[in-house]
């Protein structure tokens, strides 16, 4: 399994007056790490988000996040993203983000759903938007979490956290955190630290 992972540093405009990032912050985090996936991934996305995104909205139906450490100005985090319970038209997208030594900063999700612009009736995900859906792939972002879903699991916090951050996961978090500005591009990367191309 990969995971989509970014680089975010955190400026003035995240922080409170006391200096570190601000709780809503972390929904910023899930959102640029989901847009990142969809804009900086595809060479040619404007011609595919006006091809295949001409008359479908994306709702963010419903949207999470477990706060677990500050992070102060200055500070770099990194952003994991997968993907969890896709259907034909929704999927819910999970996320991990973590500070410099790979200590948890916050976990959550967002339901993202499809309607058409004029019916508002569901429609089908296009392949932009499915193409690391495919579990026969390495590069499937499919979450491995489940039974418990990694949605109960951040509901649930405590002791599930041991299980959504496991050491290969902070491992990840670490690499990504701290990487120099040469090395702090957005990319897939799996448990051994083996990187796809997106």
């Amino acid at each position: 399994m990969a995971y989509f992972a970014m680089q975010y540093q955190v400026l003035f405009h995240d922080t409170m007056a006391y200096g570190t990032h601000h709780h809503t912050v972390n929904v910023k985090f899930q959102n640029i790490a989901r847009e990142t996936l969809l804009f900086w991934s595809n060479s040619n996305v404007e011609g595919a988000w006006v091809e295949q995104l001409r008359d479908i909205v994306m709702l963010t139906r419903e949207s999470h996040s477990l706060n677990l450490e500050p992070v102060p100005l200055g500070g770099k985090v990194a952003i994991l993203m997968t993907y969890e319970e896709a259907t034909r038209s929704t999927v819910r997208l999970c996320f991990r983000v973590m500070d410099q030594s790979g200590r948890p900063v916050s976990c959550g999700y967002q339901v993202m759903v499809l309607v058409h612009k004029d019916t508002h009736e569901l429609v089908t995900a296009p392949p932009l938007l499915t193409q690391y859906l495919d579990v026969s792939t390495e590069k499937n972002l499919v979450e491995r979490l489940t039974g418990p879903s990694f949605a109960e699991r951040v509901k649930a916090g405590g002791a599930e956290m041991k299980r959504i951050f496991p050491d290969e996961v902070r491992q990840i978090g670490v690499r990504i955190a701290c990487a120099d500005r040469h090395d702090a591009y957005p990319r897939l990367i799996d448990e051994s630290l083996r990187e796809y191309l997106l």
